[in-house]
């Protein structure tokens, strides 16, 4: 068994607000969520914060089947050999994927980390959970991690260079760091996705919000740069649609969209109503409103939307 370690009592002091449950502000960090692919991570108490609640860790672990759907049952596309030693997975979450990927090899050390003390306590004896802010000083040696893995962290990464320097700095020589995010805006081919419908305003000022808070989100199109500059050769990009319901006749889409369709449901009202109301000035009725409008219009068969999601891993 791994315990949690790094662990103060502000940590475990949440904060409750519209019957949900958050990231206490007085442990310096916050929860943060990336609203179409689905990611629990950390970051500044200034900043807005998400549910840590059972039902939030539901729909996480529910974006871990979505994710390993995309990657046809692949926890990752790096070919990062038999038998890595030491892996790091940052803004871990519920810590599914730390916990899959310490079952895959049960030869290595797996470090999860995040801001909220929420993965379970009984764990098998190579994974460890550590809650810290990975955006704080690592504590970790240089040249140590065969793999790093990050997941959805677009909204939470306030400086991205000095984020995959870091990174860069801390795998070893012939590891990998791979991360997958998705575009926080959906398209259609058909123009079923009108300009003036309620998704696209719901787009706009979370959006909005997340430039005004100071931790941009739609940074995917800047990661394979970014990395480049950081120090990272060869950067392998692959990229995938994700249905926002069960509309495409390809099955393997259909079963994706089946899925996601949920997720968004879910992810519609905790996303947004802390970045309405805080960063915003909206008021909660009005957030809640207008959110209903939005999920019903996820809920209309003749909208075939989707968004863009990517796998990049440098050697």
């Amino acid at each position: 068994m791994s315990d949690l370690t790094s662990l103060s009592e502000s940590v475990l002091d949440f904060e409750y607000e519209n019957g949900r449950r958050y990231c206490s502000t007085r442990s310096g960090t916050y929860m943060y969520f990336q609203p179409f692919c689905g990611g629990c991570l950390a970051g500044k108490a200034d900043q807005i914060r998400m549910p840590n609640d059972e039902e939030e860790q539901d729909r996480m672990d529910l974006t871990h089947h979505i994710w390993l759907m995309m990657l046809k049952g692949e926890l990752y596309n790096a070919p990062i050999g038999e038998s890595p030693q030491n892996i790091l997975d940052l803004g871990t979450g519920t810590g599914i994927w730390a916990m899959d990927i310490a079952e895959k090899f049960p030869s290595a050390h797996v470090i999860g980390n995040d801001i909220s003390p929420i993965q379970p306590s009984w764990v098998a004896p190579n994974i460890e959970f550590v809650v810290e802010d990975f955006e704080s000083e690592w504590q970790y040696k240089r040249n140590h991690f065969d793999f790093i893995h990050a997941r959805c962290l677009a909204g939470c990464v306030a400086d991205w260079p000095q984020f995959f320097r870091r990174i860069f700095n801390h795998v070893k020589p012939g590891g990998y760091f791979e991360t997958h995010e998705s575009a926080v805006w959906a398209r259609s081919d058909d123009n079923s996705l009108k300009e003036n419908s309620a998704l696209m305003e719901w787009q706009q000022a979370v959006n909005f919000a997340g430039e005004k808070s100071g931790r941009e989100l739609n940074v995917y199109h800047k990661l394979k740069n970014w990395m480049i500059e950081a120090g990272f050769e060869d950067v392998t990009l692959s990229v995938y649609a994700l249905p926002f319901s069960p509309w495409p006749r390809d099955p393997h889409l259909k079963a994706l969209g089946k899925y996601q369709a949920v997720q968004l449901q879910q992810a519609i009202d905790s996303y947004s109503l802390r970045l309405y109301t805080q960063v915003l000035g909206w008021s909660s009725d009005v957030a809640k409103i207008h959110n209903a409008v939005v999920k019903q219009e996820l809920r209309d068969k003749k909208l075939h939307a989707y968004v863009q999601t990517y796998s990049s891993y440098p050697p």
